[in-house]
């Protein structure tokens, strides 16, 4: 008996064709993200901004929209320039040149990130004071703004009673933090402290991201924070998570007691 054609006049091989197909397709995009991430890590390097542009909108224009763009090119490349910088293995220049471009790309892929109707819930984000650090806090504060937050990104730099004035004035629902460096987690410690003893805004959630928290299993926990994330997309999916739980347990804007929540990696 012939196989059925398809609008094409292909044959369908039945679910085995279908799923061999989806599976060639998806090592097509696996590879094809994997060329983009490699050119746009060696055009950040060379200071090529022009190139970092076409590699982004090439990528963009075989099908990705921006929130791949940001997931799977920007922020991977931003994790690389890190480690790099981190193993002295590019220099310094370099490193601050790639990061002030992939700033731009961040700021240009925000504009086109499709947006959802508002959570009437306000997120503070501040960063450490490196680059890549701040660069983690805005890409955060990008997608959480498309997610429906209000979000006040301080940047870094910021002093901890300057926080936690921001913290009282604001009245936020989440506290986020990508202060990630060493020295960094001290002055969380005492901000959070500080939040806890005199409660300012009852019921806040804390959030840290990356670098120490990532290479110190438990020390998230140990400073006091709610939740934890490697990424700002998987620090983002503990925000929502979080909003979701409280409201199935009907425990509204109260603190839970629960453990210390991290986002499974996808």
């Amino acid at each position: 008996m012939p196989q059925a054609k398809d609008d094409q006049g292909g044959e369908f091989g039945g679910e085995d064709d279908f799923r061999a197909r989806s599976r060639a397709r998806t090592t097509a995009d696996t590879e094809r993200t994997t060329r983009a991430l490699e050119a746009l890590l060696a055009k950040l390097i060379a200071g090529d901004r022009i190139g970092c542009r076409d590699t982004v909108r090439e990528y963009m224009e075989a099908g990705h929209d921006a929130t791949d763009a940001l997931r799977r090119l920007v922020w991977p490349a931003c994790a690389m320039i890190d480690t790099l910088a981190r193993r002295d293995q590019i220099a310094a220049v370099a490193e601050h040149c790639a990061t002030m471009l992939l700033t731009q790309l961040v700021q240009r892929l925000e504009c086109g990130l499709t947006k959802h109707p508002a959570r009437c819930q306000t997120i503070v984000v501040t960063s450490g004071a490196k680059a890549t650090e701040e660069l983690a806090g805005e890409i955060f504060a990008g997608i959480a703004e498309a997610a429906g937050f209000d979000v006040v990104f301080l940047g870094g730099g910021v002093e901890s009673d300057d926080m936690y004035a921001e913290i009282g004035h604001r009245s936020p629902s989440y506290f986020v933090s990508f202060a990630a460096s060493g020295p960094d987690a001290p002055k969380l410690r005492r901000l959070i402290d500080t939040v806890r003893t005199h409660q300012p805004v009852p019921g806040l959630r804390i959030g840290v991201g990356g670098g120490v928290f990532t290479r110190a299993p438990g020390l998230a926990e140990e400073i006091g924070a709610d939740f934890a994330a490697d990424t700002p997309f998987e620090m983002l999916e503990a925000v929502i998570t979080l909003g979701v739980e409280a409201r199935r347990s009907g425990v509204g804007s109260r603190r839970a007691a629960s453990p210390i929540s991290r986002p499974k990696a996808a």
